[in-house]
Formats: structure tokens, C-alpha cells, sequence
């Protein structure tokens, strides 16, 4: 958030009696060091100090007013230095402390800061420009309501200040009254119509209510005034993301990197972008640089973490997310994704105990509740389970994936009535949930109804066309129910290239269940276990198909033995073998 101090008020140095006894190019100079901008107010300022025509505190005006020249070209130090001077000149010189305090702003000292503006409102209370530096100080650190109190008071001493409205306008955004925000910054704009901060500043509340059309019509205009305006392509390219048009976004970053090519923000969102589309390796590379430029930037090792992950590579997330928490450890979502990567490599444990750091941290964590659950569901504690996922329903009662999820725990728990209630209620939440349809649809097909279990797998199947268990179980349930087997159209939308593409080829008829089996070998040791059950499983139910009940019933044991009790196949299993009258 961009806020933005006052130039304190240029100090009137000459009365009609000292006009009268100087020289007309002294008299010269120091209109300019008072009216003038930038190097032209520089020289003025410094030819009047060099005269030798003032001394104490009736130099103290031209300190000050060179002082604000350096602060709004940027060069705070020799700011510093001269209004350090105009107070040694004058301490009762009001503007001099306000013009100090900024610089102190600027440097990050907020208690200096706030030394400073408190003694120019003491010696000065109508000073509008000491109330916003003060405001800025406030919202520095974090005190909202004393920093709305400052804008207020400053706004009141100067009603048609554009930059007071801005900042007020930010301070109400920060608190989540977009709409109080937005009217500040019409204010603002009114002001001033070339603002090119106002503008894009009410284009992210804009953006924060949803509206990203309004929010890209504001950066837009904040652009075309301020073709140089980073933060606006950057923000404008956040817009674009939330609108789906991630290659909009891209350029928009592109753009920003070009102005600012240490602009650790634009790095990051394109790496999130990047990200979005699939394109982790792009991402990968845009995180390593925001780590380069800033090697204590908890969100980029986050981020990169989460590239990894999508990639598989636990190791290097779990790597990621350790440098994540060291440099932030109160870092919730940190705890929580390593504690996925954890559950990915089978540590449940470790798992657990960070996804209960985040919840410890965050208490209304959703996710969390819910990771915490399928870890709990994968050691075998199915009422732990069903407890967090009751938690992470009462604080979001239309989450669909918890109540999937508490179907499944019941599901394992052997209470399918109770199981098919909560897939059912997901569905009822959010319509396009895939995994609430494919799970309905099994205990559909357990119990007989395969009709009802091939509307749910069709269905499932339109949401996810993609994915390949989904196809297979429709393929079952079409080979039960005596109807033409789709699989081979399915699989022109498969990859055919990585598991479990073995199995939807033995049920093609192209490959064994021998040779499913060698190629559920795997070097990572969880993956395996995972393919291996799957094997097994699905060659159960193919010797089902082909009515070689003895096979079948050795390969669903073998599922109910070995597989995770997350997996399919180990709830499967047990219900097929229940159905055929075996022990698991």
C-alpha cells in the first residue's frame, strides 16, 4: 500500500520591510527557493543561504525549503541534513520537524518519526502536512484508527489536498471498507484528474469487491498518465489473473519487469501465473529470482514450494517450505503445505503435527482441518478424522470437499448409508464436485444400483473428462449394466504416458494383469505401494469381468491387505470380497 507524504509548506521568508533592504537578486532567489521545484528551487535555495545575507533562525526558512526540494527528488539524505539545520537554526521551526519526520518515514524510523511530527503539531497544530506523515507512521505500524484520526485531522485543515483523500482512501481499503475507499479516492481524483496514484489505488478496491472490469479501466488510466507507474502493471496483471486471462497478466508483469527489473512483485505474480498454467518450470524460475534479489522473502519460498509439489518432488518443497517458516514462523499455509508434502511421502505423522501448527496459528484454518483429516483417515483413526472435517464444515458449511471426505471416513467405517448421505450433501453444495459423484457412484455400483452408479460415473466423467480412474469405473459399470463400453473413446483424452494408463490398457484388452503389475514398480517406495494396489485391485475386478471368481477373490485379498487406506482399492476390496461371501 502507497502512501504518500505532503511537501511541507514552503516557508514565506521575506516581510515588506526586509524586501525593501536587499538586493534585488537576493529578493530573487528567495522567491524562487520558495516557489520553485526540484534543481531550479535547489540553486535558489542554496545561493540564498551562501549570500551571507541571513543568519539564525532567519536562515532557518531556506534549510527547509532546499530541504523539501531534496525529499521530493528523492534524496532523502541531503533532505535529512538540511532540515537537521533548520532546526538547529530555529527548534521552533514547525515545518522544518514535519519535513524531518518524513524523511524519518521514508527510512523506515517510525519512532523518530513520530517524535518529529508530534513537535511540529505542538508548535504549529494546524500543520496539515504533520498529521498525514503522522497518519503515514501510524499505518506503518499497523494502527489503522489513530492513522484514520491523522487523514482526518489533515483533511479538515486542508480540505482540497488530493494526496490526504489517497492515503485515507488506503487506510479504509486496509480495514476492507472498499466502498469508504473508493469514495475517498473519487475525491482525490476530483482534486486532481491526473493523479495517477488515485487511480490506481481505487482500481484495487475495485478489485478487492470483484469488480476486476472497473479495477482494469482504473490501471489503465493510471498507465496513460503514468506511463512508468510499475505497481500499476503489476496490479492491472493481477486483475487480468483473477479474470482467467493469465496471458493478459503475463504481459502486464513482462511490462513491469522491463520499468523494474528488481521488482521482486512482478517476478512473483508472473511465477504464480506461470504456475496456474501448468508451466511449473517457468514458475520455478521466476521464484529463484525474487530469492535472488531477496533472500528473505518467505511468499517466493513458499510459492517455489508449491511449484515443486505440483512437480512431485516432495523433498525440494518440504526444502522450500523449512525456509519458508524459518524466515516467517508463524507462517500458517507453510505448515499446512508441508504438511501435504509429508502425507505425499506417507509420513502421516509429521503431516499432522504440522497441519495442527497451522491450525494452532490460525484457528479458522479450513484446509487445514480438512488436510488434517485425510492424514488422520490414512493412519486408520476414522472418528479423528470425522472430527475435523465436522470443524472445517461449522466454519464453512458449503464446503463441498469436506463433506466428501467425512463420506469417505464413513465410507471406511463401514457405514455406507451414512457415506452416500455426505457425497450426496457435497453434490448439494457445489454441483460440479467430480470426486462427490465418483464416490456415490461405487457404493452405487456395492450395492446394485447400476443404473443410478452410471449416471453418477458419466457424470463425474463430463466434469473431469481428464481423468483416468474416473473412465475406468465407467467402463465397469457399462460392462455391468450390459452397456457398449466407451474406454476407448475416453482415452483419446488420457495420458497414456504415466500411471494408471497400464490399467485402462488391460482393460482394453492390450495388456495383462502380469503386466500391470511390472509396471506398478516404481523407485519411490510410496508411489509404488499406491500403483501396486492399484494393480491388484483393478485385476481383481477384470477377473471379475472375465468370471474368474477364485483370481479375483486372491487379488481384492492382496488389495485389502496391502493398499493405503486412502486408496480406492483398500475400501473396495473389502466391499467386494464382503459381496462374494470372503474374508479379506
Amino acid at each position: 500500500m502507497r502512501f504518500s507524504a505532503l511537501p511541507v509548506r514552503l516557508t514565506a521568508f521575506l516581510t515588506l520591510a526586509t524586501l525593501l533592504s536587499t538586493s534585488p537578486a537576493a529578493a530573487d532567489d528567495g522567491d524562487r527557493c520558495v516557489h520553485a521545484s526540484g534543481d531550479e528551487a535547489i540553486a535558489a535555495c542554496t545561493r540564498a543561504i551562501n549570500s551571507g545575507r541571513w543568519a539564525g533562525s532567519r536562515l532557518a526558512w531556506a534549510y527547509t525549503n532546499r530541504g523539501t526540494a531534496y525529499r521530493n527528488k528523492g534524496d532523502n539524505d541531503r533532505a535529512f541534513q538540511d532540515y537537521d539545520q533548520a532546526i538547529r537554526l530555529d527548534p521552533k521551526d514547525a515545518n522544518a520537524y514535519a519535513g524531518r519526520g518524513n524523511v524519518y518515514n521514508a527510512r523506515g524510523d517510525k519512532d523518530r518519526a513520530f517524535q518529529d511530527f508530534d513537535q511540529s503539531i505542538r508548535l504549529n497544530p494546524k500543520e496539515a502536512a504533520a498529521y498525514n506523515g503522522r497518519g503515514i507512521a501510524y499505518a506503518g505500524r499497523g494502527d489503522n484508527d489513530h492513522a484514520l484520526q491523522d487523514f482526518d485531522q489533515s483533511i479538515q485543515l486542508d480540505p482540497k489536498n488530493a494526496v490526504v483523500y489517497n492515503n485515507r482512501g488506503n487506510i479504509y481499503k486496509i480495514k476492507g471498507d472498499n466502498d469508504r475507499a473508493i469514495q475517498d479516492y473519487d475525491q482525490a481524483i476530483r482534486l486532481d484528474p491526473k493523479y495517477a496514484f488515485a487511480y490506481n489505488a481505487r482500481g484495487g478496491a475495485y478489485g478487492n469487491k470483484g469488480d476486476n472490469d472497473r479495477a482494469i479501466q482504473d490501471y489503465d488510466q493510471a498507465i496513460s498518465l503514468d506511463p512508468k507507474l510499475v505497481l500499476a502493471y503489476n496490479r492491472r496483471g493481477d486483475a487480468y489473473n483473477a479474470k482467467g486471462a493469465n496471458d493478459r497478466a503475463i504481459q502486464d508483469y513482462d511490462q513491469a519487469i522491463s520499468l523494474d527489473p528488481k521488482n521482486t512483485m512482478a517476478y512473483n505474480n508472473r511465477g504464480t501465473v506461470y504456475k496456474a498454467k501448468g508451466d511449473n518450470d517457468r514458475a520455478i524460475q521466476d521464484y529463484d529470482q525474487v530469492i535472488r534479489l531477496d533472500p528473505k522473502h518467505a511468499i517466493a519460498y513458499f510459492n517455489r514450494g508449491t511449484a515443486y509439489q505440483a512437480k512431485g518432488d516432495n523433498d525440494r518443497a518440504i526444502q522450500d517450505f523449512d525456509q519458508a517458516i524459518g524466515i516467517n514462523p508463524k507462517y500458517a499455509a507453510a505448515y499446512h503445505n508441508r504438511g501435504i508434502s509429508y502425507y505425499r511421502k506417507g509420513d502421516n505423522d509429521r503431516a499432522i503435527a504440522d497441519y495442527g501448527e497451522a491450525i494452532s496459528l490460525d484457528p479458522k484454518f479450513v484446509l487445514a482441518y480438512n488436510s488434517r483429516g485425510i492424514s488422520y483417515k490414512a493412519k486408520g483413526d476414522n472418528d479423528r478424522a470425522i472430527q475435523d472435517y465436522d470443524q472445517a464444515i461449522s466454519l464453512d458449511p458449503k464446503y463441498a470437499m469436506a463433506y466428501n471426505n467425512r463420506g469417505s471416513a464413513y465410507e471406511a467405517k463401514g457405514d455406507n448409508d451414512r457415506a452416500v448421505a455426505e457425497y450426496s450433501e457435497a453434490i448439494g453444495s457445489n454441483p460440479k464436485t467430480a470426486a462427490a459423484y465418483f464416490n456415490r457412484g461405487r457404493l452405487y455400483l456395492y450395492r446394485g444400483s447400476v443404473a443410478k452408479a452410471q449416471a453418477d460415473f458419466k457424470q463425474a466423467s463430463e466434469l473431469n473428462p481428464k481423468d483416468a480412474y474416473t473412465a475406468l469405473w465407467l467402463d465397469l459399470t457399462e460392462r455391468r449394466n450390459n452397456v457398449p463400453s466407451h474406454l476407448a473413446e475416453a482415452a483419446k483424452l488420457l495420458d497414456m504416458t504415466v500411471w494408471p494408463a497400464p490399467v485402462v490398457r488391460l482393460f482394453l484388452g492390450q495388456m495383462t494383469p502380469a503386466g500391470v503389475l511390472d509396471a506398478a514398480q516404481n523407485a519411490d517406495a510410496n508411489t509404488m505401494k499406491g500403483q501396486v494396489c492399484d494393480a491388484n485391485f483393478y485385476s481383481a475386478e477384470w477377473a471379475l469381468l472375465q468370471g474368474t471368481k477364485d483370481e479375483a477373490i486372491r487379488l481384492f485379498r492382496l488389495a485389502a491387505r496391502d493398499c493405503p487406506q486412502v486408496r480406492v482399492g483398500w475400501g473396495g476390496a473389502n466391499t467386494e470380497l464382503k459381496a462374494l461371501g470372503a474374508t479379506p
